[in-house]
């Protein structure tokens, strides 16, 4: 599993790629890995309603990360299960680094 390929650098930071799951029995910030569109996936348990789903996907990535939720947001796909998301403040390696951590 190789999720690099999810993580990119960007100059505030870093930019994660998501695919989601809103309704979810279960909440897992990252769940997984999807190799073939290179994106993290996430099960969330919010639905998709009046944005719900993405603070609840900011917030739990921001908690996982040990930042200020207010330095996670959606950049694309607020309205998309696929969605990037810019982290301010954090280095990719970092991101990678508590990411994998997450998922063993």
């Amino acid at each position: 599993m190789d999720i690099c390929q999810a993580v990119k650098p960007h100059p505030r930071g870093c930019v994660i790629c998501f695919e989601v799951v809103p309704g979810s029995s279960r909440l897992a910030v990252p769940s997984g890995f999807n190799p073939w569109r290179s994106a993290l996936q996430a099960h969330l348990t919010e639905e998709p309603s009046r944005g719900r789903a993405n603070r609840q996907l900011t917030e739990e990535l921001a908690g996982l990360l040990g930042i200020p939720g207010q330095k996670v947001e959606v950049m694309s796909g607020q309205k998309s299960a696929r969605k990037l998301l810019l982290v301010r403040g954090i280095s990719r390696d970092e991101a990678v680094c508590a990411l994998e951590k997450k998922l063993r």
